[in-house]
């Protein structure tokens, strides 16, 4: 792509923001600094009481494409993001935490790279100031659709997005509060298999305690006890939080059958969905064959043959309780 074809794609930057002055113009500085010219930026925020306003207000002064929007009441994460998403007149999307620092060619090694495509991601290196615990997993994601039905691969600010993608996202007014934003984006774009990534380090994201997305990482070291504490957990979160899975891939089932895409992907993730919010038990052993004939779509790495990955297969049903903990009673940031 020409240096005159990539300047004539309008991006624009969305950037929701709620008590974010401490971090906010490190932020700003690494998005008026890109090496691509940014069309818009849309900074909303959502009721700060500290002096994020402000801040913002600076900017706009300096810098004429900056927007800034207060919203009159709190409307959450998720509502804040797709309330300023819909604002945006830009031809390609890409989203920002309020907290984080872009490499200054981030979006312009976006725009080499999304082509045509719908959904362009890449990869963020975490960073901590005040001592938090860090983990930089610099592994290619596999981000197949069955595996975004139940984690996201990348993070949503290194989201870049074509305008389609909105054009091709169904209603969602169920959906938003059981699954966050980039993770629904990204099953749309799963949708049409229409997704690529670039690993590389765009984001480096700041990591500290009271971030609304901080956990302490996990050991992922493998042993066998901790093979054993593994099964014994996830076998306690299943028996625990089976009703909510079931009602979550319920109303994930209805999202995915409003996408109108004719892959082979969607129908699959369709299937999956039914099989995870059903009771029964020969659904459960339904779905155990199909992650076994899957695995390579479900798990972190492809090419997952021998006896071990069926075994794994066989009690992902189970296993994947593990990724809807937060909402275990006994769950602890």
């Amino acid at each position: 792509m020409s240096d005159i074809d990539k300047k004539t794609k309008n991006v624009s930057i969305i950037l929701c923001t709620y008590n974010g002055a401490r971090f906010l113009r490190e932020q700003l500085d690494s998005i008026v600094n890109q090496t691509y010219p940014i069309y818009e930026l849309i900074i909303q925020d959502d009721c700060s009481t500290d002096s994020t306003e402000s801040i913002a207000k600076e900017y706009v002064e300096k810098f004429p494409f900056i927007k800034f929007v207060k919203n009159e009441t709190n409307k959450g994460i998720n509502l804040n993001f797709f309330s300023a998403i819909s604002r945006a007149t830009g031809e390609y999307i890409a989203i920002s935490d309020q907290d984080d620092i872009w490499e200054l060619n981030k979006i312009e090694k976006q725009i080499d790279c999304i082509g045509d495509h719908l959904f362009c991601a890449g990869l963020t290196k975490p960073f901590s100031e005040d001592g938090s615990p860090i983990k930089f997993d610099a592994r290619i994601p596999n981000y197949h659709l069955l595996r975004l039905l139940y984690l996201g691969p990348f993070a949503g600010h290194t989201f870049l997005f074509s305008r389609r993608l909105l054009e091709k996202l169904p209603d969602f007014s169920d959906i938003i509060s059981a699954r966050c934003y980039d993770a629904i984006l990204s099953i749309v774009a799963g949708a049409f298999n229409d997704i690529v990534y670039i690993n590389q380090v765009l984001v480096n994201q700041r990591r500290y305690i009271t971030a609304a997305t901080y956990t302490i990482p996990t050991d992922d070291k493998i042993t066998l006890g901790s093979v054993i504490k593994y099964i014994f957990n996830s076998l306690k979160l299943y028996r625990e939080l089976k009703p909510i899975i079931k009602e979550r891939f319920k109303c994930t089932l209805r999202f995915l059958e409003r996408i109108d895409s004719p892959e082979k992907e969607l129908q699959d993730a369709i299937y999956m969905s039914k099989l995870q919010s059903s009771s029964s038990f020969m659904d459960l052993c339904r779905l155990s064959v199909f992650c076994i004939r899957n695995r390579d779509k479900i798990f972190y790495i492809a090419g997952n043959r021998g006896i071990i990955a069926v075994l794994r297969a066989i009690y992902f049903p189970i296993s994947s309780s593990i990724y809807f903990r937060a909402y275990s009673k006994h769950y602890q940031k």
